[in-house]
């Protein structure tokens, strides 16, 4: 299970594990980047469990980021997220 706080006005906290069994309450991604105006910083130090959807659903964060606008960085990557980033050549898309 994996939940999406809000935590300040810009900012948002994921906690639990972001896998593919949990990214599809997540889903769509519009709803929840709709709220903000011009910018989001994602927590995710308190993720437990990372998986390929779960980077395949950060990523989709960051393309519909980019297209409405919105400045998205991603703040507290563990460092197991950071491999799996790594491993999928996807440090330009999620490290800021």
């Amino acid at each position: 299970m994996v939940t999406w706080q809000s935590t300040s006005e810009n900012t948002v906290a994921l906690r639990g594990e972001l896998s593919q069994r949990s990214v599809e309450t997540l889903l769509p991604v519009a709803p929840r980047l709709r709220v903000y105006d011009s910018e989001l910083n994602i927590e995710l130090s308190q993720l437990a469990k990372v998986d390929s959807a779960g980077l395949a659903f950060l990523i989709e964060l960051q393309e519909y980021a980019t297209q409405h606008d919105i400045a998205l960085t991603f703040s507290g990557l563990t460092p197991a997220l950071e491999k799996l980033v790594s491993l999928y050549n996807a440090q330009d898309l999620l490290i800021n």
